[in-house]
Parts: C-alpha cells; structure tokens; sequence
C-alpha cells in the first residue's frame, strides 16, 4: 500500500493546538519505515489516522489531505492493520484462533477462507500453538504475536506497530521482531514502525522519519544518515539511538 500525505495535520475536539500538522510524506509500497520523534509530536495520531480509526469530525478536526492507495483510509476498510504497544489489550476473545479470526469476520471473509487464513497468519508469526488454547495462557510476546497475526489474517497492504515491544522483555522483544521480519518479507507488506529502541528495527527498515515536536517532517533519510544526524536531539527525547 502506498501512502501520500499534504500538509495533514489533526488537532483534537477542544483543544486550541494541532495535535499534529504540516505533514508532508510519501511512502511506497513496500517501504519500511521507522518513525521517530518526541513524546507529543503526533506519532500515534498519524498512526491511527493511516489506521482509518482516529475517529470523525465530532472527534477533532482534520487539514491537508492523507490518503492510502489514493483513498481516505476510513474508507479503505481492512487495508491498514494497527498492532499497538500494550498486549493484554489488544486480545478480543478468549481462544486462539477465535482471536485470530475475528478481524476477518469483521470484514465479511467468507467462512470458508477464514481457517485457512488463521492457520496461515499463526504460522507466519511463529505461534506455534492450538487453535483451541487460552489466550490467558500465553505470554506477553506470544500475545503481541497474536495480535499481529489478527492483524496478518486480514491481508492488509500497510502494517502499522505502534511500539510494539514497548512492554515486552527481551524475549518477547526478539520473538516481535523476528515474527514481524518474517510478516513483511514474505507478505511485501507496507511497513511503518514507531518504537523508542531504535536499534530493535534499524537493520530492518529502509527510512527513518522524523516528527518534528513544532510540526512537519524534521528527517528523513536512509537509517544511518538520519540517526547520525539527528541523534543528539532523538536521545534528548527519549529515543534509545
């Protein structure tokens, strides 16, 4: 999936500051990108916005334009898929492959694609467990995996992570990442990743973007460029460079 951006910005009901603005982007299909920026620059509102679930004009206010595959993503239902940071909240039912399919079934899959969907997505993540097995039961790297793999069943052109691994230890930080590389490789998959550790997507990505915490894109360029650039300031922020 492609995304294109114009001067986009969003600013929340209520509030007199742009949440997020001035955005200028292109990303083709089939780029990954690792997006960066500090804490309140928008990076999860530009997220949910490609998501198509930042919510409608009762929600805030929207300007410039933001388009997925040349469309509004609200309008491009099941063509973005957002896995966020926290894995207990994104677990809908209470048995595996129940969880993996609801996504699909939201979409009107017919039923009969459906299980073999489930089957293909836990495969592709390397979640190698009974459909019929607790989601109570699983780790919180396993159930990150599982939520990417709800996310994978649906096909989706652009596959959005929003700090995925923040709340995971180490082995459920290198089971992520490793689920996510073999997602987008063999899917070519549209990738746009935020995460504060860096150097968990460095050798992954082909962009780094930067938000700027006044507005717009303050970077963007090949990883090692930008990080080296902008590396002093990121670590200021909080980013793990």
């Amino acid at each position: 999936a492609s995304v294109r951006a114009e001067g986009w910005g969003w600013r929340h009901a209520g509030r007199s500051a742009w949440g997020v603005r001035d955005v200028d982007l292109v990303i083709e299909p089939g780029e990954r990108v690792l997006l960066l920026g500090a804490s309140g620059a928008g990076k999860t509102t530009l997220m949910h916005a490609l998501a198509g679930v930042l919510g409608g004009d009762d929600e805030g206010e929207t300007r410039g334009t933001l388009l997925v595959d040349g469309s509004d993503p609200a309008a491009r239902r099941g063509r973005a898929g957002l896995v966020l940071q926290d894995p207990d909240a994104q677990v809908i039912l209470s048995r595996v492959g129940d969880d993996v399919a609801f996504g699909c079934e939201n979409l009107g899959v017919p039923r009969d694609e459906i299980w073999p969907r489930v089957r293909a997505a836990l495969d592709a993540v390397g979640l190698d467990v009974a459909l019929d097995r607790s989601t109570t039961a699983l780790s919180g790297g396993q159930k990150q995996r599982l939520a990417l793999a709800g996310v994978l069943a649906m096909r989706p052109g652009l596959l959005l992570l929003d700090e995925p691994t923040a709340n995971l230890d180490p082995e459920g930080v290198g089971e992520v990442r490793r689920a996510v590389e073999s997602v987008v490789e063999a899917s070519g998959a549209t990738l746009v990743v935020i995460e504060h550790r860096v150097a968990v997507w460095q050798d992954l990505v082909d962009r780094v973007v930067v938000l700027g915490a006044d507005g717009g894109i303050l970077a963007d360029g090949v990883p090692d460029g930008v990080l080296r650039d902008q590396g002093a300031s990121l670590a200021a922020a909080g980013v793990w460079v």
